[in-house]
């Protein structure tokens, strides 16, 4: 009661919106590359990515500006995400001998596959797009591997230069074209398809010889 006698209105409580039900960054992140993974970058929208995160296309505006900036933001991630996992694996690596080495990078790389599908399928399952996330990851694997590989030649008296990053390439691309057709194209069992990849590099490493990769190198040097 007031001193006037009259009751005293109940106060109002204003309650801010409860935020315990609203996606995170990461989920709506995730959302999109469940989105992406399906259909491609390029074909996804918001209007999809909302819907696969629970959320409205306002939200997803909200937070990442664009759908542009959205899809941008997930590849950044996915190519993060992959190129940390495999400096990794190289770094964890290192004091191997030099066949051990090369095979723990291929499983590595399948490994990879395993635990993440969808982001793996971003990486390299839709090449038809103006910008092959591919390419980014090739650019970003290319000067570990192909460092190892002039090192180790370098032990035999060879000192390779260029040669060394087409070699790399090579490599890379055994395994990630293996991975790619065995989860994406053929749904071939991974483990299977991991020892085909380890035997195709084993005998690259094995059969290239430095004189071949010399050869190369002067081939370019005389241009």
């Amino acid at each position: 009661m007031t001193k006037s006698g009259r009751a005293e209105s109940p106060r109002r409580r204003t309650r801010g919106r409860s935020t315990r039900n609203r996606p995170t960054d990461k989920e709506l992140l995730d959302a999109a590359r469940s989105v992406i993974a399906e259909v491609g970058a390029e074909r996804s929208t918001m209007d999809m990515i909302a819907e696969r995160g629970g959320t409205t296309r306002v939200t997803l505006y909200a937070h990442f500006g664009s759908r542009d900036a959205l899809v941008g933001m997930v590849l950044d991630r996915e190519l993060g995400e992959f190129t940390d996992w495999m400096y990794a694996a190289y770094d964890d690596s290192e004091h191997m001998a030099y066949g051990a080495r090369a095979r723990h990078s291929v499983e590595a790389t399948f490994e990879y596959a395993r635990r993440n599908p969808d982001g793996f399928r971003i990486l390299l399952g839709h090449r038809d797009e103006a910008e092959d996330p591919g390419r980014r990851l090739y650019k970003a694997l290319e000067p570990r591997v192909a460092a190892r590989l002039r090192s180790n030649y370098g032990t035999q008296g060879a000192k390779i230069a260029a040669s060394a990053d087409t070699l790399a390439s090579l490599l890379i691309g055994i395994s990630l074209d293996v991975a790619y057709r065995a989860l994406i194209v053929d749904d071939a069992d991974i483990d299977v398809a991991c020892d085909l990849a380890v035997t195709a590099t084993m005998a690259v490493l094995r059969d290239v010889r430095p004189e071949q990769l010399l050869a190369i190198d002067a081939s370019m040097a005389g241009r």
